[in-house]
């Protein structure tokens, strides 16, 4: 099985990272009519690893194109050309290396993370694009059945995790409340490794239903045993409406009445359109401040959301750079007009999502570089600049429009 996947993930973590990493590219796919090729993968990879690999940001990864990429930290360049020299002699002895993708007579390509790693990417994407993953077939009632199974019997807690949303606004930020979910990535690896447990909306809406339940249960034995002043939950409406999350509330600490939010998803808002107004009363009756999860900011465009909505949580993404202006004057209108305190802005993964915020006036942001940042005590605000955002994100038009109303953390403890 290739690693392209993987390693683009990893490329993305290291640009979040970059300095003092390297990523090496070696063309081991030139070396593919050798009957040894895959046994000489496996013994490069080993090479690589013995040699190079001292922390946890590092790896080496074979793409289906059969070439080798791997990433190391903290290595000189000395170890390094040895380690590629040993290789080349593996795969190529002494035949002369031809041109690579990068107009370079070479074996292999090192890049300084810190530096510039454009080229790098546009080629592994390339690579990856001549032979792309298949996707998995949607599950059926034998996987529906597998999956229900893993939440009913299993002990599930090592996949719930929990993620803060930080309020960053002021001169000292915090955790404003946690939120906690359960990875359905974990839960089809362990379930149907080869399905896609979302691929069928029926069949996934009573699986969430049945992973709510096991959800509420676990958190309702464990909440007590942190000091976050607020959490947050991601539920579907009809488990908002169950009876079981009735019993799930009667069992919170006093001290987190008020204090404990439901998250709905977009989606489900859609689809269950009828039951806005349920939803609303039965939030009120158990005093549960409603969140809605999942907008993007072409959303605000059409969605409205309930006026009561504690929250609204917006994803960001490098696409909003490019929106037309037009669409991107309708959705500022709308998060000013709903009221950016109101406002979370999800994915932060990136100086330009934070610079976002802070232009628009957003206090709460999640995502890996916030979560990294408020680890690391630095500064949210600190060198923060509007001069690259557009200019409609800082001085919205004044016309009127449509009012629309935690990297992972650590796993729960044991």
């Amino acid at each position: 099985m290739s690693d392209d996947q993987e390693l683009l993930k990893a490329i993305a973590q290291v640009r979040r990272s970059p300095y003092g990493k390297r990523v090496v590219h070696v063309f081991t796919s030139w070396a593919k009519g050798d009957p040894k090729h895959a046994e000489k993968l496996a013994k490069g990879r080993d090479l690589v690893s013995r040699n190079l690999f001292n922390i946890p940001d590092s790896g080496c990864f074979v793409l289906s194109s059969g070439d080798m990429v791997f990433i190391c930290a903290q290595v000189s360049a000395a170890v390094i050309q040895t380690v590629c020299s040993r290789l080349e002699t593996l795969f190529f002895g002494e035949e002369s290396p031809r041109v690579n993708s990068y107009g370079e007579a070479k074996y292999f390509k090192v890049f300084d993370a810190g530096r510039d790693l454009a080229k790098l990417i546009t080629s592994v994407k390339a690579l990856v694009s001549v032979a792309p993953v298949a996707s998995r077939p949607a599950i059926g009632l034998k996987e529906f059945e597998a999956v229900v199974r893993v939440i009913r019997d299993s002990d599930i807690r090592a996949m719930i995790f929990n993620q803060p949303v930080y309020r960053w606004a002021g001169k000292k930020p915090g955790i404003e409340y946690l939120e906690f979910f359960a990875s359905l990535d974990q839960m089809r690896k362990a379930a149907c490794p080869e399905h896609d447990i979302a691929g069928n909306p029926a069949l996934f809406h009573l699986i969430k239903a049945e992973l709510d339940l096991r959800l509420m249960r676990i958190i309702s034995r464990e909440i007590g045993e942190y000091r976050h002043k607020a959490f947050s939950i991601n539920l579907l409406g009809t488990s908002l409406l169950s009876k079981e999350f009735e019993t799930f509330m009667d069992g919170i600490p006093a001290r987190l009445s008020g204090k404990i939010f439901a998250e709905i998803d977009r989606g489900d808002f859609l689809q269950h359109s009828a039951d806005l107004d349920a939803l609303t009363r039965r939030a009120s009756e158990l005093n549960v401040p409603l969140c809605v999860d999942g907008l993007s900011l072409s959303d605000l465009r059409v969605f409205r959301l309930p006026a009561g909505a504690e929250f609204a949580k917006i994803k960001w993404s490098e696409q909003i750079t490019t929106l037309p202006h037009r669409d991107l004057e309708v959705a500022i209108r709308a998060i000013k007009e709903y009221g950016p305190e109101k406002v979370v802005l999800t994915r932060c993964d990136s100086e330009r999502a934070l610079d976002f915020a802070q232009a628009m006036g957003i206090p709460f942001v999640q995502g890996y570089l916030a979560d990294k940042m408020f680890r690391a005590g630095i500064n949210f605000n600190e060198g923060r600049s509007q001069e690259e955002l557009p200019a409609a994100a800082v001085t919205p038009p004044r016309r009127s429009a449509p009012a629309i109303p935690a990297q992972r953390a650590s796993v729960c403890p044991a």
